[in-house]
Protein backbone atom coordinates (compact mmCIF):
# COMPACT_ATOMS: atom_id res chain seq x y z
CA UNK A 1 0.00 0.00 0.00
CA UNK A 2 0.98 3.52 -0.87
CA UNK A 3 1.99 5.51 1.86
CA UNK A 4 0.74 8.94 1.81
CA UNK A 5 4.02 11.90 1.74
CA UNK A 6 1.52 14.81 1.95
CA UNK A 7 -1.26 16.15 4.06
CA UNK A 8 -3.37 17.13 1.06
CA UNK A 9 -2.50 12.91 0.29
CA UNK A 10 -3.86 11.99 3.69
CA UNK A 11 -7.29 13.76 3.65
CA UNK A 12 -7.62 12.38 0.19
CA UNK A 13 -8.46 9.26 2.22
CA UNK A 14 -10.24 11.12 5.18
CA UNK A 15 -13.64 9.32 5.11
CA UNK A 16 -11.25 6.01 6.47
CA UNK A 17 -9.46 9.03 9.47
CA UNK A 18 -12.78 10.00 10.42
CA UNK A 19 -13.73 6.32 10.75
CA UNK A 20 -10.95 5.23 12.23
CA UNK A 21 -10.35 8.68 14.67
CA UNK A 22 -13.79 8.31 15.97
CA UNK A 23 -13.89 4.27 16.59
CA UNK A 24 -10.47 5.01 18.74
CA UNK A 25 -12.78 7.81 20.53
CA UNK A 26 -15.79 5.50 20.86
CA UNK A 27 -13.17 2.99 22.48
CA UNK A 28 -12.22 5.09 25.24
CA UNK A 29 -15.80 6.20 26.00
CA UNK A 30 -17.01 3.32 25.86
CA UNK A 31 -14.55 1.61 27.98
CA UNK A 32 -14.87 4.52 30.42
CA UNK A 33 -18.75 3.84 30.23
CA UNK A 34 -18.34 -0.14 30.90
CA UNK A 35 -15.84 0.70 33.90
CA UNK A 36 -18.26 2.71 35.76
CA UNK A 37 -20.85 0.04 34.78
CA UNK A 38 -19.10 -2.56 36.03
CA UNK A 39 -17.83 -0.48 39.33
CA UNK A 40 -21.60 0.05 40.24
CA UNK A 41 -22.86 -3.26 39.74
CA UNK A 42 -19.77 -4.36 42.16
CA UNK A 43 -20.00 -1.74 44.79
CA UNK A 44 -23.86 -2.74 44.83
CA UNK A 45 -23.27 -7.01 44.88
CA UNK A 46 -21.01 -6.02 47.68
CA UNK A 47 -22.90 -4.28 49.92
CA UNK A 48 -25.80 -6.67 48.97
CA UNK A 49 -23.87 -9.68 49.79
CA UNK A 50 -22.53 -7.97 53.27
CA UNK A 51 -25.73 -7.33 54.43
CA UNK A 52 -27.44 -10.76 54.08
CA UNK A 53 -26.13 -12.04 57.64
CA UNK A 54 -27.68 -8.65 58.97
CA UNK A 55 -30.86 -9.12 56.99
CA UNK A 56 -31.55 -12.78 58.05
CA UNK A 57 -30.80 -11.26 61.72
CA UNK A 58 -33.42 -8.70 62.10
CA UNK A 59 -36.94 -8.42 60.40
CA UNK A 60 -37.19 -4.53 60.26
CA UNK A 61 -33.94 -4.98 57.85
CA UNK A 62 -36.17 -8.14 55.93
CA UNK A 63 -38.72 -5.89 55.63
CA UNK A 64 -36.53 -2.88 54.61
CA UNK A 65 -34.72 -5.43 52.54
CA UNK A 66 -37.90 -6.62 50.59
CA UNK A 67 -39.33 -2.88 50.28
CA UNK A 68 -35.66 -1.63 48.82
CA UNK A 69 -35.62 -4.48 46.27
CA UNK A 70 -39.54 -3.66 45.03
CA UNK A 71 -38.82 0.13 44.89
CA UNK A 72 -35.48 -0.76 42.28
CA UNK A 73 -38.23 -2.86 40.49
CA UNK A 74 -40.57 -0.50 39.83
CA UNK A 75 -37.84 1.97 39.30
CA UNK A 76 -36.60 -0.06 36.47
CA UNK A 77 -39.70 -1.13 35.20
CA UNK A 78 -40.68 2.66 34.86
CA UNK A 79 -37.42 3.18 32.53
CA UNK A 80 -38.66 0.28 30.61
CA UNK A 81 -41.40 1.67 30.04
CA UNK A 82 -40.10 4.68 28.89
CA UNK A 83 -37.10 2.77 26.85
CA UNK A 84 -37.97 -0.60 25.72
CA UNK A 85 -34.31 -1.29 24.15
CA UNK A 86 -32.98 -1.33 27.12
CA UNK A 87 -34.73 -4.71 28.13
CA UNK A 88 -32.36 -7.97 28.38
CA UNK A 89 -29.10 -8.35 26.99
CA UNK A 90 -28.81 -5.55 24.43
CA UNK A 91 -27.31 -7.58 21.68
CA UNK A 92 -30.64 -8.33 20.20
CA UNK A 93 -31.19 -4.65 19.58
CA UNK A 94 -27.32 -4.09 18.25
CA UNK A 95 -28.33 -6.87 15.92
CA UNK A 96 -31.65 -5.07 14.85
CA UNK A 97 -29.73 -1.60 14.23
CA UNK A 98 -26.85 -3.02 12.23
CA UNK A 99 -29.98 -4.59 9.59
CA UNK A 100 -31.49 -1.03 9.76
CA UNK A 101 -34.28 -2.45 11.46
CA UNK A 102 -34.46 0.11 14.11
CA UNK A 103 -33.14 3.25 15.93
CA UNK A 104 -31.64 3.49 19.00
CA UNK A 105 -32.16 7.07 21.22
CA UNK A 106 -28.60 7.18 23.33
CA UNK A 107 -30.08 10.46 24.93
CA UNK A 108 -32.25 7.81 27.16
CA UNK A 109 -31.39 4.85 26.49
CA UNK A 110 -27.84 4.98 27.84
CA UNK A 111 -28.38 6.29 31.27
CA UNK A 112 -31.37 4.10 31.77
CA UNK A 113 -29.37 0.76 30.21
CA UNK A 114 -26.60 2.01 33.01
CA UNK A 115 -28.81 2.44 35.79
CA UNK A 116 -31.47 -0.37 35.33
CA UNK A 117 -28.92 -3.14 34.27
CA UNK A 118 -26.69 -1.81 37.83
CA UNK A 119 -29.88 -2.21 39.51
CA UNK A 120 -31.25 -5.71 38.04
CA UNK A 121 -27.22 -7.15 39.12
CA UNK A 122 -26.99 -5.53 42.51
CA UNK A 123 -30.57 -6.68 43.29
CA UNK A 124 -29.22 -10.71 43.17
CA UNK A 125 -30.82 -11.47 39.84
CA UNK A 126 -29.24 -14.02 37.32
CA UNK A 127 -27.81 -11.83 34.73
CA UNK A 128 -24.50 -10.67 33.18
CA UNK A 129 -23.30 -7.02 32.62
CA UNK A 130 -21.00 -8.39 29.20
CA UNK A 131 -24.43 -8.18 27.06
CA UNK A 132 -25.29 -4.84 28.76
CA UNK A 133 -21.87 -3.89 27.84
CA UNK A 134 -21.88 -4.61 24.62
CA UNK A 135 -25.15 -1.80 24.05
CA UNK A 136 -23.49 0.90 25.90
CA UNK A 137 -20.76 0.94 23.70
CA UNK A 138 -22.98 0.48 20.61
CA UNK A 139 -25.27 3.07 21.97
CA UNK A 140 -21.63 5.40 22.51
CA UNK A 141 -21.12 4.91 19.07
CA UNK A 142 -24.36 5.70 17.65
CA UNK A 143 -24.30 8.92 20.11
CA UNK A 144 -20.46 10.03 18.76
CA UNK A 145 -22.13 9.41 15.19
CA UNK A 146 -25.21 11.66 16.34
CA UNK A 147 -23.56 14.34 17.40
CA UNK A 148 -21.42 14.47 14.69
CA UNK A 149 -24.09 15.05 12.04
CA UNK A 150 -22.07 15.61 9.20
CA UNK A 151 -20.91 11.91 8.21
CA UNK A 152 -22.69 8.77 8.48
CA UNK A 153 -20.36 6.01 9.52
CA UNK A 154 -22.99 4.84 12.53
CA UNK A 155 -22.37 0.92 10.99
CA UNK A 156 -18.59 1.58 11.97
CA UNK A 157 -18.80 3.20 15.20
CA UNK A 158 -21.93 1.06 16.31
CA UNK A 159 -20.08 -1.75 15.76
CA UNK A 160 -16.54 -0.34 16.99
CA UNK A 161 -18.48 0.45 20.45
CA UNK A 162 -19.90 -2.94 20.65
CA UNK A 163 -16.57 -5.09 20.02
CA UNK A 164 -15.04 -2.03 22.88
CA UNK A 165 -18.06 -3.45 25.23
CA UNK A 166 -17.00 -6.84 25.06
CA UNK A 167 -13.67 -6.14 25.17
CA UNK A 168 -13.85 -3.83 28.64
CA UNK A 169 -15.99 -6.31 30.17
CA UNK A 170 -14.06 -9.59 29.55
CA UNK A 171 -10.84 -8.25 29.02
CA UNK A 172 -11.02 -10.08 25.88
CA UNK A 173 -10.05 -7.38 23.12
CA UNK A 174 -9.49 -9.98 20.38
CA UNK A 175 -13.16 -11.88 21.05
CA UNK A 176 -14.78 -7.99 20.66
CA UNK A 177 -13.60 -8.03 17.15
CA UNK A 178 -14.81 -11.41 16.60
CA UNK A 179 -18.21 -11.50 18.26
CA UNK A 180 -19.07 -8.77 15.96
CA UNK A 181 -17.62 -10.42 13.02
CA UNK A 182 -19.42 -14.25 13.80
CA UNK A 183 -22.41 -12.70 15.25
CA UNK A 184 -23.23 -9.09 14.55
CA UNK A 185 -22.28 -8.68 11.06
CA UNK A 186 -22.07 -12.25 9.94
CA UNK A 187 -19.46 -10.98 6.93
CA UNK A 188 -16.56 -7.95 7.63
CA UNK A 189 -14.98 -5.73 5.62
CA UNK A 190 -11.36 -4.52 6.14
CA UNK A 191 -12.76 -0.88 7.03
CA UNK A 192 -15.12 -2.56 9.69
CA UNK A 193 -11.92 -5.13 10.91
CA UNK A 194 -9.47 -1.95 11.64
CA UNK A 195 -12.01 0.04 13.49
CA UNK A 196 -13.37 -3.12 15.49
CA UNK A 197 -9.54 -3.47 16.63
CA UNK A 198 -9.20 0.02 17.15
CA UNK A 199 -11.64 0.87 19.41
CA UNK A 200 -11.18 -2.88 21.57
CA UNK A 201 -7.95 -2.28 22.01
CA UNK A 202 -8.39 1.56 23.25
CA UNK A 203 -11.44 0.09 25.34
CA UNK A 204 -9.24 -2.61 26.59
CA UNK A 205 -6.26 0.10 27.85
CA UNK A 206 -8.77 2.07 29.75
CA UNK A 207 -10.45 -0.92 31.66
CA UNK A 208 -6.76 -1.96 32.27
CA UNK A 209 -6.10 1.43 33.76
CA UNK A 210 -9.11 0.76 36.23
CA UNK A 211 -8.68 -2.77 37.27
CA UNK A 212 -5.67 -3.95 35.88
CA UNK A 213 -5.29 -6.93 33.49
CA UNK A 214 -6.35 -9.47 35.67
CA UNK A 215 -8.92 -11.97 34.49
CA UNK A 216 -12.81 -12.44 34.83
CA UNK A 217 -12.48 -15.91 36.20
CA UNK A 218 -9.67 -16.99 38.64
CA UNK A 219 -8.67 -20.25 37.38
CA UNK A 220 -5.01 -21.06 37.44
CA UNK A 221 -4.24 -24.40 34.81
CA UNK A 222 -1.78 -26.78 36.36
CA UNK A 223 -1.62 -28.87 33.62
CA UNK A 224 -2.38 -29.00 29.37
CA UNK A 225 -5.05 -31.41 29.06
CA UNK A 226 -3.47 -34.66 27.30
CA UNK A 227 -4.41 -36.19 23.80
CA UNK A 228 -5.73 -39.05 25.16
CA UNK A 229 -8.28 -36.95 26.65
CA UNK A 230 -9.59 -35.60 23.08
CA UNK A 231 -11.60 -38.48 22.50
CA UNK A 232 -13.19 -39.05 26.01
CA UNK A 233 -13.15 -35.88 28.17
CA UNK A 234 -13.43 -33.34 25.56
CA UNK A 235 -16.44 -35.18 23.52
CA UNK A 236 -18.65 -36.07 26.69
CA UNK A 237 -18.36 -32.21 27.64
CA UNK A 238 -19.35 -31.34 24.26
CA UNK A 239 -21.90 -33.68 23.83
CA UNK A 240 -23.49 -32.63 27.51
CA UNK A 241 -23.18 -28.87 26.78
CA UNK A 242 -24.75 -29.51 23.05
CA UNK A 243 -27.70 -30.85 24.98
CA UNK A 244 -27.94 -28.46 27.41
CA UNK A 245 -27.33 -25.70 25.61
CA UNK A 246 -30.14 -26.43 22.95
CA UNK A 247 -32.58 -27.02 26.02
CA UNK A 248 -31.63 -23.35 27.03
CA UNK A 249 -32.11 -22.01 24.08
CA UNK A 250 -35.43 -23.57 23.82
CA UNK A 251 -36.70 -23.12 27.83
CA UNK A 252 -35.53 -19.25 27.83
CA UNK A 253 -37.92 -18.41 24.79
CA UNK A 254 -40.67 -21.09 26.60
CA UNK A 255 -40.51 -18.54 29.92
CA UNK A 256 -40.57 -15.70 28.13
CA UNK A 257 -44.21 -16.97 26.81
CA UNK A 258 -44.84 -18.88 29.88
CA UNK A 259 -43.91 -15.99 32.11
CA UNK A 260 -45.83 -13.47 29.78
CA UNK A 261 -49.13 -15.38 30.12
CA UNK A 262 -49.28 -16.15 33.79
CA UNK A 263 -48.15 -12.63 34.47
CA UNK A 264 -49.53 -10.03 32.05
CA UNK A 265 -47.99 -6.82 32.12
CA UNK A 266 -44.09 -6.21 31.63
CA UNK A 267 -44.15 -3.77 34.75
CA UNK A 268 -45.17 -6.51 37.08
CA UNK A 269 -42.67 -9.34 35.58
CA UNK A 270 -39.67 -7.04 36.42
CA UNK A 271 -40.98 -6.63 40.00
CA UNK A 272 -41.85 -9.65 40.90
CA UNK A 273 -38.44 -11.16 39.28
CA UNK A 274 -36.45 -8.14 41.51
CA UNK A 275 -38.67 -9.42 44.67
CA UNK A 276 -37.65 -13.51 44.01
CA UNK A 277 -34.28 -12.04 43.36
CA UNK A 278 -34.19 -10.87 47.09
CA UNK A 279 -35.50 -13.52 48.42
CA UNK A 280 -33.13 -15.77 46.86
CA UNK A 281 -30.48 -13.90 47.60
CA UNK A 282 -31.36 -14.80 51.36
CA UNK A 283 -31.24 -18.39 51.12
CA UNK A 284 -29.30 -19.21 47.59
CA UNK A 285 -26.86 -16.51 47.01
CA UNK A 286 -24.38 -18.10 44.65
CA UNK A 287 -26.61 -18.46 42.30
CA UNK A 288 -27.07 -14.59 41.86
CA UNK A 289 -25.86 -12.53 39.78
CA UNK A 290 -23.48 -13.05 37.06
CA UNK A 291 -21.52 -15.80 38.61
CA UNK A 292 -17.68 -15.24 38.76
CA UNK A 293 -17.69 -16.04 42.27
CA UNK A 294 -19.54 -18.98 41.52
CA UNK A 295 -17.29 -19.96 39.19
CA UNK A 296 -14.44 -19.56 41.87
CA UNK A 297 -16.17 -21.45 44.44
CA UNK A 298 -16.16 -24.75 41.82
CA UNK A 299 -12.56 -24.28 41.01
CA UNK A 300 -11.86 -25.60 44.63
CA UNK A 301 -11.43 -29.94 44.10
CA UNK A 302 -14.11 -31.36 46.77
CA UNK A 303 -17.12 -30.44 46.16
CA UNK A 304 -19.56 -33.70 45.92
CA UNK A 305 -21.81 -34.63 42.19
CA UNK A 306 -25.12 -33.70 44.00
CA UNK A 307 -23.88 -29.96 45.41
CA UNK A 308 -22.94 -29.34 41.49
CA UNK A 309 -25.81 -30.84 40.33
CA UNK A 310 -28.08 -28.39 42.65
CA UNK A 311 -26.16 -25.25 41.85
CA UNK A 312 -26.24 -25.97 37.77
CA UNK A 313 -30.19 -26.29 38.54
CA UNK A 314 -30.24 -23.66 40.72
CA UNK A 315 -28.73 -21.37 38.30
CA UNK A 316 -30.23 -22.69 35.19
CA UNK A 317 -33.81 -21.87 35.67
CA UNK A 318 -32.97 -18.69 37.75
CA UNK A 319 -31.14 -17.36 34.68
CA UNK A 320 -34.12 -18.19 32.51
CA UNK A 321 -36.54 -16.93 34.77
CA UNK A 322 -34.48 -13.57 35.23
CA UNK A 323 -34.27 -13.02 31.61
CA UNK A 324 -37.83 -13.55 31.34
CA UNK A 325 -38.76 -10.89 32.97
CA UNK A 326 -37.05 -8.18 30.73
CA UNK A 327 -35.14 -6.77 33.20
CA UNK A 328 -31.78 -5.23 31.56
CA UNK A 329 -29.03 -7.44 31.89
CA UNK A 330 -27.65 -10.48 30.00
CA UNK A 331 -26.97 -14.08 29.74
CA UNK A 332 -23.30 -13.91 28.24
CA UNK A 333 -21.74 -14.41 31.87
CA UNK A 334 -24.57 -16.73 33.43
CA UNK A 335 -23.84 -19.00 30.04
CA UNK A 336 -20.10 -19.10 30.65
CA UNK A 337 -20.97 -20.17 34.73
CA UNK A 338 -23.38 -22.92 33.34
CA UNK A 339 -20.70 -24.48 31.45
CA UNK A 340 -18.08 -23.97 33.96
CA UNK A 341 -20.70 -25.89 36.54
CA UNK A 342 -21.15 -28.29 33.19
CA UNK A 343 -17.15 -29.24 33.57
CA UNK A 344 -16.78 -29.71 37.32
CA UNK A 345 -19.40 -32.16 37.55
CA UNK A 346 -17.28 -34.02 34.41
CA UNK A 347 -14.24 -33.96 36.95
CA UNK A 348 -16.82 -35.87 39.47
CA UNK A 349 -18.10 -38.24 36.40
CA UNK A 350 -15.44 -38.71 34.42
CA UNK A 351 -13.46 -41.23 36.90
CA UNK A 352 -16.20 -43.53 36.69
CA UNK A 353 -16.14 -44.02 33.40
CA UNK A 354 -12.10 -45.02 34.07
CA UNK A 355 -10.78 -41.75 33.08
CA UNK A 356 -8.68 -40.38 35.94
CA UNK A 357 -6.33 -37.52 36.27
CA UNK A 358 -6.85 -33.92 38.17
CA UNK A 359 -8.17 -31.50 35.43
CA UNK A 360 -10.77 -29.54 37.15
CA UNK A 361 -9.29 -26.31 35.67
CA UNK A 362 -9.29 -27.44 32.38
CA UNK A 363 -12.59 -29.10 32.25
CA UNK A 364 -14.43 -25.82 33.89
CA UNK A 365 -12.72 -23.77 30.66
CA UNK A 366 -13.82 -26.81 27.91
CA UNK A 367 -17.24 -26.50 29.63
CA UNK A 368 -17.44 -22.67 29.24
CA UNK A 369 -16.42 -22.81 25.60
CA UNK A 370 -19.12 -25.64 24.96
CA UNK A 371 -21.88 -23.95 26.55
CA UNK A 372 -21.55 -20.81 25.07
CA UNK A 373 -21.00 -22.40 21.60
CA UNK A 374 -23.83 -24.40 21.95
CA UNK A 375 -26.12 -21.49 23.30
CA UNK A 376 -24.81 -18.90 21.01
CA UNK A 377 -23.50 -20.46 17.79
CA UNK A 378 -20.45 -18.35 17.41
CA UNK A 379 -17.33 -21.52 17.57
CA UNK A 380 -14.38 -18.94 17.25
CA UNK A 381 -15.63 -16.45 19.25
CA UNK A 382 -15.93 -19.22 22.11
CA UNK A 383 -12.66 -20.96 21.36
CA UNK A 384 -10.53 -17.10 21.43
CA UNK A 385 -12.95 -15.85 24.12
CA UNK A 386 -11.73 -18.87 26.82
CA UNK A 387 -7.99 -18.48 25.24
CA UNK A 388 -7.47 -15.37 26.30
CA UNK A 389 -9.38 -16.08 29.72
CA UNK A 390 -7.19 -18.87 30.36
CA UNK A 391 -3.84 -16.98 28.91
CA UNK A 392 -2.63 -19.95 27.49
CA UNK A 393 -2.94 -21.38 24.08
CA UNK A 394 -1.91 -24.72 24.61
CA UNK A 395 -5.86 -25.86 25.08
CA UNK A 396 -6.80 -23.81 22.05
CA UNK A 397 -6.98 -27.63 19.92
CA UNK A 398 -9.25 -28.88 22.71
CA UNK A 399 -11.18 -25.64 22.82
CA UNK A 400 -12.18 -26.28 19.00
CA UNK A 401 -13.03 -29.79 19.15
CA UNK A 402 -15.50 -28.82 22.28
CA UNK A 403 -16.91 -26.34 20.32
CA UNK A 404 -17.41 -28.18 17.05
CA UNK A 405 -18.82 -31.31 19.26
CA UNK A 406 -21.44 -28.82 20.89
CA UNK A 407 -22.65 -26.85 17.08
CA UNK A 408 -22.90 -30.52 15.70
CA UNK A 409 -25.11 -31.57 18.88
CA UNK A 410 -27.18 -28.02 18.61
CA UNK A 411 -27.44 -28.16 15.26
CA UNK A 412 -28.78 -31.81 15.39
CA UNK A 413 -31.33 -31.03 17.55
CA UNK A 414 -32.26 -28.40 15.99
CA UNK A 415 -31.94 -25.20 18.38
CA UNK A 416 -31.55 -22.09 16.82
CA UNK A 417 -28.90 -19.76 17.98
CA UNK A 418 -30.38 -17.70 20.71
CA UNK A 419 -29.44 -13.95 19.50
CA UNK A 420 -30.75 -15.09 16.32
CA UNK A 421 -34.08 -16.04 18.07
CA UNK A 422 -34.25 -12.91 20.29
CA UNK A 423 -34.01 -10.49 17.38
CA UNK A 424 -36.44 -12.04 15.49
CA UNK A 425 -39.05 -12.20 18.44
CA UNK A 426 -37.79 -8.31 19.03
CA UNK A 427 -38.53 -7.14 15.07
CA UNK A 428 -42.11 -9.11 15.40
CA UNK A 429 -43.06 -6.90 17.85
CA UNK A 430 -42.33 -3.97 16.61
CA UNK A 431 -43.71 -2.23 13.44
CA UNK A 432 -42.06 -3.31 9.87
CA UNK A 433 -40.62 -0.12 9.10
CA UNK A 434 -36.59 0.40 7.93
CA UNK A 435 -34.53 2.83 9.78
CA UNK A 436 -31.35 5.14 8.56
Amino acid sequence: MKVPKTLKELLSRRPKVIIYGGSALVGILSGLVVVAYRAAISLLEKYREASMDAILGSAVLLVAWLALAIAAGLLTATMTKRSPLIKGSGIPQVKALLMRKLAFDWKKELPFKFIGGSLALGAGLSLGREGPSIQLGALVGDAVDSLTQKHDYRHYLVTAGAAAGISAAFNAPLAGVLFCIEELHKNFSPTMLTSTLIASFCANAVMWLFFGSSAVFNIHLLQILPLRHYLSAVLMIGIASGLLGSLFNSGLLAFQKGFGRLVPGESRRIVIAFAAAAVVSLFMASITGGGSQLVEMIAVPGIPLGTIGLLLAGKFVFTLFSYASGAPGGIFLPMLTIGALIGAAAQVLLPEFGIEGDFLANYILLGMTAFFVAVVRAPITGAVLITEMAGSLGHFPAFILVSVVAVLISEFLGAEPIYDSLCDQLLSSRPKKSCP
